[in-house]
């Protein structure tokens, strides 16, 4: 009867291993999938941006060291030149003075609109 019992763990265990691996390669696949996603939007935005600054460059005189300079003021806003936006604190309702939520909006205590900034991260 031990060698049953044994052969019956084993089998329970190959099989818990096999559904962990193939759990883990449907989450490879999604997450694959995910930074594809990703991608195709970094690109987006970057041929976005490219088209935004042509139009600026042609149409108002701007000079590719002006965006240099542009850019790194706003990197420097924290104090550090390390190509990354800085954060800003979190922004506070105007009607009830309570710190607001960065996914919503609304206050979420008493309802104001919370007009926040579309650049804050």
């Amino acid at each position: 009867m031990i060698g049953g019992f044994s052969f019956a763990a084993n089998h329970s265990r190959d099989a818990a291993a096999r559904s962990a691996a193939q759990a883990a390669g449907s989450m490879a696949r999604d997450v694959r999938s995910q930074v594809d996603v990703l991608k195709s939007e970094v690109e987006r935005l970057l041929m976005i941006s490219e088209a935004l600054w042509t139009l600026l460059k042609e149409q108002h005189g701007y000079s590719d060291e002006v965006l240099v300079e542009r850019i790194r003021a706003i990197d420097m806003k924290d104090g550090r030149l390390d190509g990354r936006v800085a954060s800003t604190a979190p922004a506070t309702c105007p009607n009830c003075g309570r710190t607001l939520s960065r996914q919503r909006p609304v206050c979420m205590y008493c309802g104001a609109d919370g007009g926040q900034d579309p650049f804050a991260r």
